[in-house]
């Protein structure tokens, strides 16, 4: 897997993570949970956003369409 793929699934995985995280620091009333799921959550939102600055240089090309589909068929 190329680095932006990695980073998106990081982003998507701590996206799913810091709602429940979240939700679980407002009931208990522990601000510690809160804030770790809020910072989770912030940073879910910035990673993509950064990888749309990375240097995308070293990643392999993949041709597009439907011609260049390896799922069997």
């Amino acid at each position: 897997m190329d680095n932006k793929l990695k980073i998106d699934t990081l982003s998507f995985v701590l996206l799913i993570v810091a709602f429940p995280v979240i939700s679980l620091g407002t009931d208990h009333d522990v601000a510690a949970v809160w804030w770790l799921g809020f910072a989770a959550l912030i940073l879910a939102g910035v990673l993509p956003v950064l990888t749309r600055y990375m240097s995308h240089i070293k990643d392999r090309i993949r041709d597009m369409g439907f011609e260049f589909d390896e799922r069997i068929s």
